[in-house]
């Protein structure tokens, strides 16, 4: 990196009689304007690195709650062990809630005592046997119904995105709130979120707080009914 520094240094030509000023290269004339530059992020492409990514800005959440999942599956949380890796000090890489392991992303949602619980609840909830993977970008590929569509999977897959949210705020409540780490709270707080989101994206479905939390695949299978035929009748009108 220094060496790169100084070979664009020794590259560089100094006019002493010019006085210092910004160049645009996105320009023949070096001087910047707003067409240019749009321009110039037009022809940037971004591609996500795996088609994880493609299923996770499809599912039903709120965009601050996507981000967050996005987030974790990055591993851009600031756990312990990126905030020492940061060099930032904390009192100790020990995960906050167990105390018997480094504080990762991986340990924090998917292999601490406390993550596993609120997980068997959700799978017990959702009436469903799982096998966790401990890697996130893995667990979320796998948290899927082989059996369903892909618009299924796209309500389904919310759910996840609903854990590991109110895993994240449950956790900073404990440490700054000085909260205690209870299970079915957070389970309680999930299915409340995942449903308003979901009820949000398909008013016409109607589906009550207590048959989402007495029968969530049925429900899921009527929101999605209703949003086809939402977008059928948008079809419909627009012929």
């Amino acid at each position: 990196m220094v060496e790169q520094l100084n070979l664009s240094l020794l590259e560089a030509r100094l006019d002493l009689g010019e006085a210092d000023r910004w160049k645009w290269k996105g320009e023949s004339d070096q001087m910047f304007s707003l067409n240019s530059a749009y321009s110039l992020v037009s022809r940037v492409s971004v591609v996500d690195p795996s088609p994880v990514f493609s299923k996770l800005w499809n599912c039903k959440a709120v965009p601050s709650a996507l981000l967050m999942a996005w987030r974790v599956l990055q591993n851009k949380i600031a756990t312990r062990v990126n905030l020492e890796r940061r060099g930032m000090l904390v009192e100790s890489s020990l995960c906050c809630l167990c105390g018997k392991e480094e504080e990762s992303y991986r340990h924090l949602f998917f292999e601490c005592n406390f993550a596993w619980r609120v997980w068997c609840y959700c799978f017990k909830w959702l009436r469903v046997s799982f096998v966790s993977h401990n890697d996130p970008m893995s667990n979320f590929a796998q948290f899927r119904m082989n059996t369903s569509s892909a618009s299924i999977n796209e309500v389904w897959n919310t759910n996840w995105i609903g854990v590991v949210g109110k895993i994240w705020i449950h956790i900073n409540s404990v440490i700054f709130n000085n909260g205690v780490a209870d299970t079915s709270e957070v389970c309680s707080l999930m299915q409340t979120k995942v449903w308003s989101w979901i009820s949000t994206k398909s008013r016409a479905a109607s589906v009550s707080f207590s048959s989402w939390c007495l029968e969530p695949l049925v429900c899921m299978h009527m929101i999605l009914w209703c949003l086809f035929r939402d977008l059928e009748r948008s079809v419909f009108l627009l012929l």
